[in-house]
């Protein structure tokens, strides 16, 4: 044996399939999810969901939003759909059947975990996409931490704030990450394990804020930054620059293409597999 594998209970998948009225002979799409234009949600907001719409559709994008924990595929898809929970409109029932016809055709996903030696580094990378949010133009924070070549934890955050620049939006990404990776470092240690961070960064502006003292001519950055400035220099956080088409981080803040996709779940070690599990249980009847 070379390891071990982790997989996602399949039943919430098929749960959504039979809810959504689809079949596992229904047609599916390649790509968990697609930008939508202004116009669309123009469209959609001119009618609004009933009181059971509404309910139906939390309880469907809450399951969706459970299974995403061990789906990184479909994570940047269903932090979208939670945005729309408190009034889904037209447009969000279309992102969540084109979610659920991704399920169609990927039904299974599985983490392979190899032995490898004990690591030294947490290696995080983060991502962001400036400005993605059709409607509010708020941004997307993305990060996956890596344990040697196991990756343990994922993300795909909308930033609270509007970024005035890629820089900054980058910035804040940069920040989420340095929080998760010290938190899994305390963990770490809480087992006898010691190690260090490293972040990976495809902005080489967030990396020169990162690097120097102060705010400089970026006045309106917040006190966060300077904390990342700090740990940077009491060595508790090493950064780097990674070239973006190389960062699987970007799966987490965008919705990409079938083979962006694939190319950022192999960095992971996570490859799909069809039919069921001969472990999985059945839907309760």
């Amino acid at each position: 044996q070379s390891g071990y594998e982790w997989e996602a209970d399949q039943r919430h998948a098929e749960i959504l399939i039979r809810e959504m009225g689809l079949t596992a002979d229904s047609k599916s799409v390649v790509c968990p999810g697609r930008k939508l234009t202004q116009k669309e949600l123009e469209e959609s907001e001119e009618a609004e969901a009933s009181p059971e719409d509404t309910t139906r559709f939390r309880a469907l994008v809450a399951r969706a939003n459970f299974l995403s924990m061990d789906r990184p595929d479909i994570s940047f898809a269903v932090k979208e759909l939670c945005r729309g929970m408190s009034n889904p409109l037209a447009a969000d029932w279309k992102a969540l059947k084109h979610l659920v016809r991704y399920l169609v055709g990927k039904p299974r996903a599985i983490w392979h975990f190899h032995w490898q030696a004990r690591p030294e580094y947490l290696t995080t990378l983060t991502d962001s996409d400036w400005a993605g949010c059709v409607k509010t133009r708020k941004s997307t924070s993305g990060g996956v931490i890596f344990r040697g070549d196991h990756a343990i934890k994922h993300w795909s955050v909308t930033q609270s704030v509007i970024a005035l620049s890629s820089a900054e939006a980058e910035l804040i990404a940069l920040v989420k990450g340095g929080a998760e990776s010290l938190g899994l470092r305390s963990l770490s240690r809480d087992f006898g394990t010691a190690c260090k961070i490293d972040i990976g960064v495809d902005a080489s502006a967030a990396i020169g804020v990162v690097r120097r003292q102060g705010v400089g001519r970026v006045r309106h950055l917040d006190v966060r930054f300077l904390w990342v400035q700090e740990r940077v220099r009491s060595g508790d956080f090493t950064i780097r620059k990674v070239a973006g088409t190389e960062n699987p981080a970007d799966l987490f803040t965008k919705h990409l293409g079938s083979d962006q996709v694939h190319a950022a779940l192999t960095d992971m070690n996570v490859m799909f597999a069809e039919g069921r599990a001969i472990s999985a249980p059945c839907i309760a009847r």
